[in-house]
């Protein structure tokens, strides 16, 4: 592709999926069924981008089938898609089950004047093992609720960076490192530190919160994609239907990007739906996902008058 010319991107985030049917939790929907309304939406988009982005929790529970499912679809696509993980995926049957011909779990992959750097933010859901590696914790999905990088990520990392000849960076992660969700991101954590010694990342593509979002870290754009499976509006606190986030980065540096909903019974039905309070209470502070997981099933129900769903994050 030309230096000099525009690229196009969809980003698609959190499809959750299972390996066998009946993960519909508290919707009325599967989750591979909101994802093929989401892609069916973007067709167009995805015919026309250079390249399909997604940001992880691409298996609700980490199964091997799950992958092995989703691989099927997006190897399907016209447009090749990269993939990186979430706090509910699990590494090894990730790597071992998801690659196909066009679908890739690659560090980075330059496009244009435009360097996509796929970095790894859930090395709170890890741990070391005695080889040096770091292994899946059964907690990752709690544990891993905001970003972080391990050592060995961070100088992957720099190593890529620092050897990159394009002109601009567009870095991609899971979990947003917003403040409001994220402090332990701010400050002089490996993950502000990278992105404040490297000013060619112009700004930063994540999902995790399910929404329509953006802010910013370290003076970069952040910018969050809604689920494909199970959306959540934020700002009115209800439920919304599947979504996608469009791009399109410009050989200066410049990025432009629009949120997208799949209009029609699935989004209206979700936004008919009232927020289960559980997820409210997350929301606003009064209950963090670590306590929440805490809860006995018992204590799940008598908080919430409802028994405990799958989970979601």
């Amino acid at each position: 592709m030309p230096h000099d010319s525009t690229i196009d991107i969809v980003q698609i985030s959190d499809t959750h999926l299972r390996d066998a049917p009946g993960a519909r939790s508290f919707v009325a929907h599967e989750p591979e069924e909101g994802l093929a309304a989401a892609l069916a939406h973007a067709a167009g988009a995805v015919g026309d981008a250079a390249l399909v982005v997604a940001t992880g929790d691409l298996a609700d529970l980490g199964e091997a089938g799950a992958y092995e499912r989703l691989g099927g679809i997006l190897d399907a696509l016209p447009t090749p898609v990269y993939c990186l993980g979430g706090n509910h995926d699990r590494q090894e049957p990730m790597q071992a089950c998801l690659p196909r011909p066009t679908v890739h779990l690659e560090p980075a992959v330059q496009v244009g004047n435009w360097l996509m750097l796929f970095l790894d933010t859930n090395a709170n859901g890890r741990e070391a093992a005695a080889d040096g590696t770091f292994r899946d914790r059964d907690d990752r999905v709690h544990a891993a609720a905001q970003p972080a990088i391990t050592p060995v990520e961070e100088q992957r990392a720099r190593a890529i960076l620092t050897a990159t000849r394009a002109e601009h960076v567009f870095l991609w992660l899971h979990q947003p490192p917003l403040p409001e969700t994220a402090p332990d991101a701010q400050g002089d954590s490996p993950l502000a530190l990278l992105v404040r010694d490297f000013p060619e990342i112009r700004a930063i593509g994540a999902g995790h919160l399910h929404g329509d979002l953006s802010g910013s870290f370290e003076s970069r754009p952040v910018y969050v994609c809604p689920s494909s499976y199970l959306s959540i509006n934020p700002r009115d606190r209800v439920l919304d239907g599947p979504g996608y986030r469009t791009y399109r980065l410009h050989p200066d540096g410049r990025v432009e990007t629009e949120v997208h909903f799949v209009p029609g019974p699935m989004t209206d039905a979700m936004r008919a739906t009232p927020m289960p309070v559980f997820l409210a209470d997350m929301m606003a502070g009064r209950i963090t996902g670590k306590e929440l997981n805490a809860l006995s099933d018992a204590e799940f129900e008598a908080r919430y008058g409802e028994r405990r769903p799958l989970s979601h994050g």
